[in-house]
């Protein structure tokens, strides 16, 4: 037996055997369609706007360029595309930050955090703009998504984000506090408002546990839906929408980009990549190095520069259907401690010849040092042996232990130590564009990213953001 045990919540489950080391197979790239032969960059070329990274913030940062202005864009890729962090990871639709709104708030002021979170959110109608005009056929589900917590040190974070929200007049996220908890006495008189008081039987529900230590839960819109096929049919369709403006080259690695006075270089695959602006949506962690012309690097400030992680997931097929959801539990006693929360998303999952629900876990991260970044090497089975003992009691008691996972990925995702997204032009360098971060919160804000960038290359005056880079 085993057990896990987290401030009052305790599981116990049957240890199984233990788990070989798996083959990596994520369920997004499954479902991506044949790309033929590679397009590499063959001659130099010269363009308006350069955009290096064909993941989910490159190709929307295209899709809303071409769509907003008359430049001419070259998208490069040193794979193929959504071959990264867009085709290994969650697959979620969420708008928060990784870090509570309130603690940003407390650093630059409500008025320009509340901005941030209302740009974050216009990514739900972005997102649907793009799949309209793209004809996209990939499966969209929403729904509310919910958040477990078992003390007041986190309930008063996130009734802290509501009053911040409720301060710079936005929409407050649905709080809900069990009659039973043991502190619901001690909630701070200044949060009258910002949440109800439910059975205990209510938050299990939303929870879908049987366990009563998760006393409250917060719950905001979610989705899900499949963010590397949208980038490879973003692609396609700007390929046949703008055969005259838009150019896409893969299989072409960016060693180098030099930033000039009104031109930047981008040595790519051995030929040279000239641009007028040049946008990186690497997610932000990249092996090729930015520099000015007479040679001194070009950085972002320090709390705004991108290391890795690498974040582990793994999914089962249920032949019932089941109804989409998404679920969160805080398994530290503070919140922003160094225990990774377990999240689920169970949706429904086409396959070529029928539906089906797959439910997605996940939670362990580790940072990732380099050199070389593996998407391919082995899921660990000890890993997936600790998942299945601690996780997956969240993602469906009913399942036994030990039974074989039909899919296993590891994915390498961009974090800084700011929380926020960098969306912008470097100050000293206006031809220098940056749309990442993913900071592990889902893929709507590149899409928003993607979105602020065609206005900024469109010649718009926009008032400063909590996403400009530093």
């Amino acid at each position: 037996m085993a057990t896990f045990s987290t401030s009052g919540l305790t599981v116990t489950t049957s240890l199984p055997k233990g788990y070989a080391d798996q083959r990596v197979a994520s369920p997004w790239l499954a479902q991506l369609a044949g790309e033929g032969p590679a397009r590499r960059l063959a001659a130099d070329v010269s363009t308006d706007v350069a955009i290096v990274g064909a993941g989910i913030a490159g190709v929307a940062t295209a899709f809303f360029v071409l769509r907003g202005t008359s430049h001419d864009v070259v998208l490069v890729e040193r794979d193929r595309v959504a071959r990264g962090a867009t085709g290994r990871n969650a697959g979620q639709m969420t708008t928060y930050f990784e870090r509570p709104l309130c603690t940003i708030a407390e650093e630059i002021g409500v008025e320009r955090a509340v901005a941030g979170q209302r740009d974050f959110d216009t990514a739900h109608e972005l997102f649907d703009l793009m799949v309209a005009e793209v004809s996209a056929n990939g499966r969209v589900e929403r729904f509310d998504g919910h958040m477990g917590m078992f003390n007041l040190q986190q309930l008063n974070t996130h009734l802290r984000n509501n009053l911040v929200r409720r301060q710079g007049d936005w929409r407050t996220e649905r709080c809900l506090v069990s009659e039973t908890a043991e502190f619901l006495g001690r909630i701070a008189p200044e949060f009258e408002g910002l949440y109800e008081v439910v059975p205990q039987a209510r938050i299990s529900e939303l929870l879908e546990i049987d366990e009563d230590a998760y006393c409250a839960v917060v719950s905001d819109l979610k989705g899900c839906a499949n963010s590397g096929l949208l980038a490879q049919q973003t692609v396609d369709h700007l390929l046949r929408r703008y055969p005259d403006r838009f150019r896409f080259f893969d299989h072409t690695d960016v060693a180098r980009v030099i930033i000039g006075q009104d031109r930047a270089v981008l040595c790519a695959g051995g030929r040279e990549l000239s641009a007028r602006s040049v946008v990186l949506c690497t997610n932000g962690f990249v092996d090729h190095a930015v520099c000015e012309a007479a040679g001194a690097a070009v950085r972002l400030a320090p709390d705004q520069r991108i290391t890795g992680r690498v974040a582990h997931m793994t999914a089962f097929v249920e032949d019932a259907r089941r109804s989409p959801a998404a679920m969160s539990y805080i398994r530290n006693a503070i919140v922003g401690g160094d225990t990774a929360y377990v999240y689920v998303t169970r949706r429904t999952y086409d396959r070529p010849d029928d539906s089906v629900t797959l439910t997605c876990m996940g939670g362990p991260e580790h940072p990732f040092h380099g050199p070389v970044y593996d998407p391919d090497s082995h899921f660990p089975g000890a890993l997936l042996t600790e998942m299945d003992d601690t996780v997956r009691p969240f993602a469906q008691p009913d399942r036994p232990a030990g039974r074989p996972y039909d899919f296993h990925w590891h994915g390498l995702m961009g974090y800084n130590d700011s929380g926020i997204r960098v969306v912008g032009a470097h100050p000293a360098h206006p031809g220098l564009f940056y749309n990442l971060g993913c900071n592990g919160v889902g893929f709507l804000p590149s899409i928003f990213g993607g979105h602020r960038l065609s206005q900024l290359l469109g010649g718009y005056k926009l008032l400063p953001s909590i996403f400009d880079p530093r």
